[in-house]
C-alpha cells in the first residue's frame, strides 16, 4: 500500500503534461509551472523544440526519452528538473520531476569538493615552491660563502703580513681598520650560514667531551682586553664546583656566550659587564648550568623585548654600533636546539640581563687529566721542507707563499689544478701538500684519492695532505678526512693556525 503522505509529497514534485502532436498543451496535472492549456508547448520554453524532431521521426522502438538536470523557468518559477518524454501516434506525454533542491545540494557538495581539491593543489604547489626557494637560498648562500671567503682569506692574510712590517702610526691604524672590518664581514657570513642551517634543519648538535674551564678562561682573557679598551669593568664569577670537563656541543655553547658578551660590550659605554656561571642542579652524570650576562648599557624598552629574538631586529639606530641583526636570533635558536632556556630582563638606560640554562653531561672519574693543545716542532732537517700548494687563485698562492717562505724553513711549489699537482709529485719529493678542494680538471678530493690509491711508492701515497676551502662547515671537514686527507683548514685562516697544522703533520710524519 502506498503511503498517502508520501504520495502527496511525490505529487507536489511531479508535473504530468499531455501535449497534442501539433504542440498544443491539452492537460496539466500537479503544475510546477504556470503553464496554460491550449498554449503551444514550443512557446513555453525553447527546450521543447526537440519534440518536433521526435514527432517527425517517430517509431515505436524510439519513443521514450529522458533528460536529467534541465533548467526550466517561466516568469514566476525557476526549477531544475529531470524530464521524461513518451511519444505515440496520438499524443505526447511529458513528466517533469522537480529535483531543484537535490541538484543544488549536489552542486554545493561538488563545489566544496572542487574547492578542497584546488586548495590541496594550491598548498602542494606552495609547498613545492617553498622547498625550491629554500633549496635555491641555501645553494646561493653556500656559493656566496665560498666566493667571499676566498678573497677574505687574502685580505686578512696580507693584513697580518703587513702588520709585521715597519709601519707608522697612521698605517697601523688603517691596517687595524681593514682587519676589523674583514673580521666583521667574516662574522656576517658565519651568521648567514648558521641561520640558513637552522631554518633548513641541517644544523646538528655534536656532543663531545671538552675542557669547559678552558672555554671560560678564553672568554675572560679576550673580553678583559675589550673591557680595558672601552674603559668598562668586566667581572666574572664561576662556580668552582663545576666540572673541568663537560660533554656537550662546545661550538654552539661558544656561539651563544660569545654573541651575548659581544652584545653586552657593544651597548655598554660605561659601568660594567658581569659574567656569572652557576649550577642549577647536578644528578648522576648530568648537570644544568646557568649563564648570566649582565650589563649597565642602554637597555631595551619593555614593549620591544618580545621581538628581541626575531631576525634582523635592531632597536638601536646608532649607525656607529655595527651589527647584522642576526646574533640574538641565532642565540635563541641554538638555545632551543640544545634543549635550554633563555630569558631576558631589561630597563632603558640601566642595563640588560640574559639568563641561559643549558644541560650538560660529564664523565664520573676520580681524577681528570687536562688536555692541552699539543705543541709540535719541525724535525731537524739540513734542507728546507718542500710544500706543494695546489691552488688556482693567484692572490691566495702569493699569500701562502709569503707566509711559508718568511719562516725560512720551506720551499713552495704551486700547481694550478689537481692534474698538474699529480704531475709534480711524480717528479719531486714533497713533505706536505696544501690542497684546495675546488681546483679545476681534477678537484682536491679526486686528486687525494689518486695519490692515496694509485701509487706503490710510499713517498707519494703517504704524503701528508691538508685540504682547505671557503666552505667552512663540518660536512666539508668530514668529507676531506673520508677522502684520505690528514687535516682541513677553512678560509679565511690565520697564519698561526695554518703554520700549526703544517708543522703538526710534518712532525707526525717524521715520527712514524
Amino acid at each position: 500500500m502506498v503511503n498517502h503522505q508520501n504520495q502527496i509529497q511525490f505529487n507536489q514534485k511531479t508535473q504530468f503534461t499531455t501535449v497534442a502532436l501539433d504542440g498544443s498543451i491539452k492537460k496539466i496535472e500537479n503544475p510546477l509551472f504556470d503553464w496554460k492549456t491550449n498554449v503551444s508547448i514550443y512557446d513555453v520554453h525553447p527546450f521543447f523544440e526537440i519534440l518536433k524532431d521526435f514527432v517527425e521521426n517517430y517509431s515505436p522502438e524510439n519513443s521514450e526519452f529522458n533528460f536529467p538536470c534541465i533548467h526550466l523557468e517561466d516568469k514566476k518559477t525557476e526549477k531544475i528538473c529531470d524530464v521524461s518524454i513518451k511519444v505515440d501516434q496520438k499524443e505526447i506525454k511529458i513528466v517533469l520531476f522537480d529535483y531543484t533542491k537535490k541538484y543544488n545540494e549536489l552542486n554545493e557538495i561538488a563545489q566544496q569538493r572542487n574547492e578542497s581539491i584546488l586548495t590541496a593543489k594550491e598548498l602542494a604547489l606552495k609547498n613545492k615552491y617553498l622547498l625550491e626557494k629554500e633549496e635555491f637560498k641555501n645553494d646561493f648562500i653556500a656559493n656566496i660563502n665560498h666566493e667571499i671567503r676566498t678573497p677574505l682569506t687574502s685580505i686578512l692574510g696580507f693584513v697580518e703580513v703587513l702588520e709585521k712590517t715597519q709601519l707608522n702610526f697612521e698605517q697601523e691604524e688603517l691596517a687595524r681598520i681593514i682587519k676589523r672590518e674583514s673580521k666583521h664581514l667574516t662574522a656576517l657570513i658565519d651568521d648567514m650560514i648558521d641561520i640558513s642551517k637552522i631554518e633548513s634543519g641541517t644544523l646538528k648538535v655534536v656532543d663531545e667531551r671538552f675542557a669547559f674551564i678552558n672555554l671560560v678562561n678564553g672568554f675572560e682573557k679576550s673580553y678583559a682586553k675589550i673591557a680595558e679598551k672601552k674603559g668598562v669593568i668586566f667581572e666574572t664569577h664561576i662556580d668552582s664546583s663545576i666540572q673541568e670537563y663537560l660533554i656537550g656541543d662546545r661550538t654552539r655553547v661558544y656561539q651563544i656566550i660569545n654573541n651575548l658578551l659581544n652584545n653586552a660590550f657593544k651597548f655598554t659605554e660605561e659601568g660594567k659587564v658581569t659574567f656569572t656561571i652557576s649550577k642549577n642542579y647536578q644528578r648522576t652524570n648530568k648537570t644544568s648550568l646557568n649563564f648570566k650576562i649582565e650589563d649597565t648599557g642602554i637597555g631595551i624598552l619593555e614593549e620591544n623585548i618580545p621581538y628581541l629574538f626575531e631576525r634582523f631586529t635592531r632597536f638601536n639606530h646608532d649607525k656607529q654600533i655595527s651589527g647584522t641583526g642576526l646574533g640574538l636570533a641565532i642565540v635563541k635558536n641554538l638555545v632551543d636546539l640544545l634543549n635550554g632556556e633563555i630569558k631576558v630582563t631589561s630597563e632603558p638606560d640601566k642595563g640588560t640581563t640574559f639568563n641561559i640554562k643549558l644541560p650538560f653531561k660529564f664523565e664520573i672519574t676520580k681524577t681528570s687529566t687536562e688536555r692541552k693543545k699539543k705543541k709540535y716542532t719541525l724535525p731537524e732537517h739540513k734542507k728546507k721542507f718542500r710544500i706543494l700548494l695546489v691552488e688556482d687563485e693567484e692572490v691566495t698562492q702569493y699569500l701562502i707563499m709569503k707566509i711559508l717562505i718568511a719562516q725560512g724553513r720551506f720551499f713552495v711549489d704551486v700547481a694550478i689544478n689537481g692534474e698538474q699537482g699529480i704531475n709534480y709529485i711524480e717528479k719531486r719529493h714533497y713533505d706536505l701538500i696544501l690542497m684546495d678542494l675546488t681546483v679545476s680538471k681534477i678537484d682536491g678530493f679526486q686528486a687525494t684519492h689518486i695519490i692515496r690509491n694509485n701509487y706503490g711508492d710510499k713517498f707519494i701515497s703517504e704524503i701528508p695532505i691538508i685540504g682547505f676551502s671557503g666552505k667552512a662547515d663540518d660536512k666539508s671537514r668530514d668529507k676531506c678526512i673520508r677522502a684520505g686527507m690528514d687535516d682541513f683548514i677553512a678560509k679565511p685562516f690565520e697564519q698561526e693556525e695554518l703554520l700549526y697544522k703544517i708543522i703538526k703533520q710534518i712532525a707526525k710524519k717524521a715520527a712514524d
